[in-house]
């Protein structure tokens, strides 16, 4: 399983999108600063767009955490022709939605062909006035702090958030994506203005443009792009308060929920490393075993009481890592962190088999398919591998570099990033029903 299911939403057109044709297109030639890709299909029955713009979560203040998406969610709330940007949006026949990283946010668009240049349109009428008045402001921090205070009691995002605090410390990149009550309380509709105008800029901006191409597409792509400002964005904000100690191995909180959780980080390589492909090999070979138990001859097959339990590969943060989960309410929790100690050990002590590592081939594939199963995961998957400095046409060659990988180079890159992890623990408070 990888991190596309947890943060981008599907549009369910994996068959469309299996096609050929889907491979990154150069960049475009349009006269922007702003990067431009297009990874187009004639089969495709929708247009899509992702646009990440270089304003993340390292670039806000840690006691204004959730300042980048409350930003954002205003801008979606900013009125355009009477009516909110996103309601403008579907009245078109499109959608549009965000998500906040370390590094920037990112808004996926999506429209019919006929209609998604009106609805480009409509987005970058709403980047060159947004509305950051009090009344605004304060709409767009009521969501965000729901959305935090969900987060807050969902022990998977918690376990991870732990792991990232103390990896990204360095800034606040490893700050919660929407925040808390108490800091979003605090943020102003002078901070809101103040962070779009310093990030949400041309410079370090990537637009992806899928599914269907055409004049429409194209007409887009340069709208929003000519809206951005041509400059760089702020500089990153540097964090000196550690909400843990970086050393710690084994992390602990509390939270209202009713069984553990125990989450593992590993380090991992990042796109466009040569370790990249073999890890997403082990990444889904674990996976499988923790969760399902189709890795023999390692582990048996858990029982139905030790699930849910599964993987992700965060390969869309910096630095990269992988993460393992168990839930406790599905029965011990160890027997997960001890399945991931068989399999790295059996891993590191010996090649597979050229049977073992076809299997485990089929399964890095079969997940990463599913990764670029539409056209939203597929643009997010390009923009973040450019991002990473992998190439614009990164992503077409992952399924061969997959075939590729060799025993001997499995081996290495299990020794290499899954012999050491940071565990963390999420249990329930004291005295809860």
């Amino acid at each position: 399983m990888s991190v596309l299911a947890r943060w981008i939403v599907s549009c369910a057109l994996g068959a469309v999108l299996a096609a050929p044709a889907l491979a990154a297109a150069p960049q475009s030639p349009l006269p922007t600063p702003a990067r431009i890709i297009d990874a187009t299909s004639p089969k495709a029955p929708v247009t899509g767009m992702q646009i990440f713009v270089p304003a993340g979560l390292d670039r806000q203040p840690r006691d204004r955490s959730g300042l980048a998406a409350v930003v954002a969610q205003a801008l979606l709330q900013t009125p355009v022709d009477g009516v909110p940007l996103a309601e403008a949006i579907e009245r078109v026949g499109g959608s549009v939605t965000f998500a906040v990283d370390g590094q920037e946010t990112h808004f996926y668009l999506e429209a019919t062909p006929s209609h998604f240049a009106e609805a480009a349109a409509l987005f970058a009428s709403a980047l060159v006035k947004p509305a950051f008045d009090r009344a605004a402001v304060g709409a767009a921090s009521a969501y965000v702090a729901k959305r935090a205070e969900s987060d807050n009691a969902d022990a998977l995002q918690v376990g991870m958030a732990m792991y990232r605090s103390v990896y990204l410390a360095t800034t606040n990149a490893g700050l919660p994506a929407w925040g808390n009550s108490a800091t979003i309380a605090q943020i102003t509709p002078g901070d809101v203005a103040d962070f779009f105008h310093e990030n949400y800029v041309a410079r370090g901006a990537i637009i992806v443009g899928a599914g269907a191409g055409g004049a429409g597409l194209s007409n887009g792509e340069r709208e929003v792009a000519d809206a951005l400002p041509d400059r760089a964005a702020g500089a990153i904000v540097r964090s000196g308060e550690l909400p843990m100690h970086a050393n710690s191995r084994e992390l602990i909180t509390h939270r209202d929920i009713p069984a553990p959780w125990v989450v593992l980080g590993y380090d991992a390589p990042a796109p466009g490393s040569p370790d990249f492909p073999a890890a997403l090999v082990l990444e889904s070979l674990i996976g499988q075993a923790v969760g399902r138990g189709l890795a023999p001859p390692f582990v048996s097959t858990p029982a139905e009481t030790e699930r849910p339990v599964g993987s992700l590969y965060l390969y869309d943060t910096v630095p990269s890592a992988v993460i393992i989960y168990a839930n406790g309410a599905a029965g011990d929790p160890s027997v997960a962190v001890r399945t991931v100690a068989t399999v790295v050990e059996t891993l590191t002590s010996a090649p597979l088999s050229d049977g073992e590592l076809s299997l485990a081939k089929a399964q890095a594939t079969g997940d990463f398919l599913r990764d670029e199963a539409s056209i939203s995961d597929l643009s997010w998957i390009i923009g973040n591998f450019v991002r990473e400095g992998a190439g614009d046409e990164y992503a077409a060659g992952v399924l061969a570099a997959i075939a590729a990988v060799t025993p001997r180079q499995l081996q290495s890159t299990a020794k290499r990033y899954f012999e050491h992890y940071t565990t963390a623990i999420v249990l329930p408070r004291e005295g809860r029903p």
